[in-house]
């Protein structure tokens, strides 16, 4: 995929501020990608949703990752580094509605989405690990009787759970890493759209200050600035000190 301008990734990050997680996602994948509507982008799974977005980091920021995370039993701060591509899962589209037997049990579902991200996110509905299935289960039936989510046996659920990460194997991304300090091991998740949204406001804020201190100087405008090769841009900086 094309890289996004410096004009196009600031207002992502304007369109996306006001969002939680899940829509400062699709406002990044807006930009890149604005043949597809939003709704359509909301409607993806979340791993379709992630694999677009490690495209758009490779993309804009190259593919080396580099971050921290605290070690759950010492708390020092261990670095992560590794390729987007060591991350990246190839997987084929999974179908709209799958399903689930088990124990008597006929499950239908659909694989969560931003829509579902963003519901729980803005507490429209009670946290609790319950409650995705909840929005993602079509039909349940036992012996052809409908039965609520809720009354679905532990087995069952666990089944349920464990084909969605089947289908949607991006969405959950995991990294083996061990504390030089004390020795603990564990699997530390990783989240591309948490990630990369850090990233980006670091990046629009950096810029917002250089464009404030050449406007300042030279009286130019955000948009002759903004349309400045980022080597050209320095290039000013670096004439007044920055």
């Amino acid at each position: 995929m094309r890289s996004l301008t410096a004009p196009e990734l600031l207002g992502a990050w304007e369109a996306g501020y006001p969002h939680p997680s899940a829509g400062r996602a699709l406002a990044l994948l807006g930009a890149a990608f604005p043949e597809r509507s939003l709704g359509e982008l909301a409607r993806l799974p979340v791993g379709a949703r992630d694999a677009l977005l490690l495209s758009l980091r490779e993309g804009t920021f190259g593919g080396a990752i580099r971050g921290l995370v605290a070690c759950p039993r010492c708390a020092e701060q261990v670095e992560l580094a590794f390729e987007v591509g060591d991350i990246r899962v190839p997987t084929a589209a999974a179908p709209e509605v799958l399903e689930v037997e088990r124990a008597g049990h006929v499950v239908r579902f659909r694989l969560p989405d931003s829509r579902d991200l963003a519901a729980l996110a803005a507490g429209r509905e009670p946290a609790g690990p319950g409650q995705m299935l909840a929005r993602c289960v079509v039909e349940a039936r036992r012996e052809g009787a409908h039965v609520e989510v809720r009354e679905l046996p532990e087995d069952v659920v666990g089944a349920v759970s464990s084909a969605m990460e089947a289908a949607d194997p991006q969405a959950r991304v995991e990294l083996a890493t061990t504390c030089p300090g004390c020795g603990h091991g564990w699997a530390a998740g990783f989240d591309i759209a948490e990630f990369l949204w850090r990233e980006v406001e670091a990046w629009a804020q950096r810029l917002l200050r250089d464009v404030h201190t050449l406007a300042s100087l030279y009286g130019w405008s955000e948009e002759h600035i903004l349309a400045m090769s980022p080597w050209k841009r320095q290039r000013y900086l670096e004439l007044v000190g920055r």
